[in-house]
């Protein structure tokens, strides 16, 4: 169990630590991994940005993740192919959410001051992280997103998170560091006593903070 998400990172912090990394850059996912992103940062002191990606929800149930996309120029999209057969959704059916998070990743593109583009290093180790994972949708997407700019190597880094999700990951990252690695994982607010929204107001403050911290890959 956490405290919140500043201990969070802390703990995760201390276990990146162990792997001796030189060049890399943390990228936190906002809004809620953003807080634990920047204590991994400030740990490393290494720089800290940003990949704005987006859940798109089945149209009946915004919570039911069918996929997730990131960017705009075109959108990069991921869809679980597996769970939208199940259910019987095309493709098609998503289109309406996909132009609605299209505009909403263009708006906190805005409000975060980023342009289309987060810090690009193909050489760097990039480190993903979030404040935990429940489907992996949108961890899914900011790999692929990663890969499509060509980085080399690339790891996930969350307090908490299914096991079999983790594997699946593991077949786009080259490796997944866990703190607490469970079985089934009905919701990643069960493992923090203080799981309140992050604000956007909070990312924009992280990000100043982190930019004050040293800039060496």
């Amino acid at each position: 169990m956490f405290r919140d998400r500043a201990d969070a990172g802390k703990k995760l912090a201390d276990t990146i630590l162990q792997h001796h990394l030189d060049r890399c850059i943390v990228y936190g996912l906002p809004r809620g991994g953003v807080p634990v992103a920047f204590q991994v940062a400030r740990a490393l002191g290494k720089p800290l940005d940003i990949i704005i990606v987006k859940k798109i929800g089945a149209p009946n149930d915004e919570e039911l993740a069918l996929g997730a996309i990131a960017g705009n120029d075109p959108p990069l999209l991921y869809f679980n192919g597996a769970l939208m057969d199940l259910l019987g959704y095309r493709e098609e059916d998503l289109q309406p959410k996909i132009r609605e998070k299209q505009k909403e990743i263009l708006l906190l593109q805005e409000k975060f001051h980023r342009d289309k583009h987060a810090t690009k290093d193909p050489d760097a180790t990039a480190i993903i992280v979030d404040d935990g994972i429940a489907t992996g949708a949108t961890v899914k997407i900011a790999i692929m997103w990663l890969r499509s700019i060509a980085q080399k190597k690339i790891i996930v880094a969350v307090p908490v998170a299914q096991e079999s999700v983790i594997k699946d990951i593991l077949k786009l990252a080259d490796e997944v560091v866990c703190i607490h690695r469970v079985s089934v994982l009905y919701s990643v607010g069960e493992y923090y006593r203080d799981f309140s929204q992050t604000s956007n107001e909070e990312v924009i403050m992280l990000l100043k903070r982190a930019n004050s911290m040293t800039k060496k890959y």
